[in-house]
């Protein structure tokens, strides 16, 4: 699978790190999955920072491309193949050569159109010396499912109505695995990385959270609107092994398995995996 596991599947980056003396590709993206910006990329003659803007099904990459050394670098080029998931638009092209010490950005527009795991690639190439090889940096963009994801305020005794609605396969999710992270920064996470809202009166032993994925999909059932599914996340923990039960509910099947397996490579990845 050259996509990669999405934010779920352990993040996997293609296959080990990308050529030109790349180093922790794979954490750098897992970072940016649930940060706005920071690196993609470091190598020795080439670096590449990121800077990410989302409104509801919408977003706004910025890529900067820096050479950091002393030789020119040039024949850059980046391909980003079509996927069925999202729509992809390069506003303007990356810069074709960077002398040393140069950056220019490179714009992309990305909008979600459904529920997806796996990323988008973001392919680059260039040469660092003239008649060189073209060195291959197999990227993913960071743009996850939970990214178009908008909070939902709303109050335990209607959070329990909705999440019973839910219930059962394939609309549900179970996950259990040890904490990966202590719950006490479970609401950041849930609320800064997932994009979802933290209902009232959650605390470490018993987090809830609600959410709304965005799409740019229009709605058969609703003229003129989007389709939109609510999410449900109840996450527990048990001191005794220091253990996490992860429980999605979903109005939409696939939703509900993306966004398990995501939250879970965060949180409590699964025992065995």
């Amino acid at each position: 699978d050259e996509g990669g596991g999405g934010a779920g599947g352990g993040a996997s980056v293609s296959s080990g790190p990308p050529a030109g003396g790349g180093q922790g590709a794979k954490e750098l993206w897992t970072q940016l999955c649930i940060m706005p910006q920071g690196r993609l990329f470091a190598s020795s003659s080439l670096v590449l920072d990121m800077k990410q803007e989302y409104n509801a099904a919408m977003g706004r990459l910025t890529i900067m491309f820096t050479n950091p050394g002393k030789d020119p670098i040039g024949n850059i080029r980046v391909m980003m193949p079509e996927v069925p998931f999202m729509r992809i638009q390069q506003v303007g092209e990356p810069p074709a050569t960077l002398g040393p010490g140069q950056q220019a950005p490179h714009y992309v527009q990305v909008q979600c159109l459904r529920p997806f795991l796996h990323p988008a690639k973001y392919l680059v190439e260039y040469c660092d010396r003239p008649g060189g090889q073209p060195i291959q940096v197999p990227l993913m963009l960071p743009a996850v499912m939970t990214k178009f994801v908008t909070p939902v305020d709303m109050q335990v005794q209607a959070f329990r109505q909705y999440f019973e609605s839910f219930a059962g396969p394939p609309r549900e999710s179970v996950t259990v695995g040890q904490a990966k992270v202590s719950p006490a920064q479970w609401p950041n996470y849930i609320t800064k990385g997932f994009n979802m809202g933290l209902v009232p009166g959650s605390d470490p032993s018993n987090t809830l959270a609600a959410g709304t994925l965005n799409t740019g999909t229009p709605d058969p059932a609703k003229p003129g609107q989007m389709m939109t599914v609510p999410l449900m996340v109840r996450i527990e923990y048990n001191e005794q092994g220091n253990m996490v039960r992860i429980t999605v509910r979903t109005q939409h099947g696939e939703v509900t398995q993306a966004l398990a397996q995501i939250i879970a490579s965060y949180l409590a990845p699964p025992q065995g995996g």
